[in-house]
């Protein structure tokens, strides 16, 4: 089994923020070996639209963020990336608090925008639930210097070498 390395995360991001009460307080992590970007989670029924349904804004985010990760981490960019456009296909409702395991990849850079792709399925890769696209732009280097204040990295964990190069103070 492929080695993880996981990514810094962020006190207050929705996605990410261990420090936001209303987020998701995840982690992403890539493995060893592998050119993908990578979250387990179990979404709460607090984050439920229809009765035993995730909200696809939910869905969507999760996708979006990872999507992101993907691009800086396994581009050429040294910057973070905004989002330019997402486009999401919902395959099947997700139930809340079912093992899930989101995946994205970068496919490439063209004219200083970054395209990724994802997916969102069950934690054995059977069931399809999400799909996605997305094109992204790199944010400006004071973004960049910004954001970087606001990253966490566990001394208990591994990271991936980009993040430690160019997310780290």
């Amino acid at each position: 089994m492929s080695k993880r390395l996981y990514l810094p995360y962020s006190t207050g991001c929705f996605i990410c923020g261990h420090d936001n009460p209303h987020g998701l307080s995840i982690q992403f992590y890539t493995l060893e070996g592998i050119s993908k970007v990578f979250v387990d989670i179990d979404i709460d029924t607090k984050y439920m639209s229809y009765l035993d349904t995730v909200h696809g804004g939910i869905l969507s985010a999760l996708l979006d963020e990872a999507m992101g990760w993907a691009a800086f981490i396994y581009s050429d960019s040294d910057r973070f990336l905004y989002t330019r456009s997402l486009e999401v296909t919902y395959k099947k409702p997700v139930q809340p608090n079912v093992k899930l395991l989101v995946s994205t990849e970068f496919i490439e850079m063209k004219r200083g925008l970054a395209t990724s792709k994802g997916m969102i399925t069950d934690i054995d890769q059977k069931e399809v639930y999400t799909l996605s696209k997305g094109v992204f732009f790199q944010t400006s280097q004071d973004k960049m210097e910004e954001t970087k204040q606001y990253l966490i990295f566990n001394d208990d964990k591994e990271y991936h070498p980009k993040a430690l190069e160019y997310c780290r103070l």
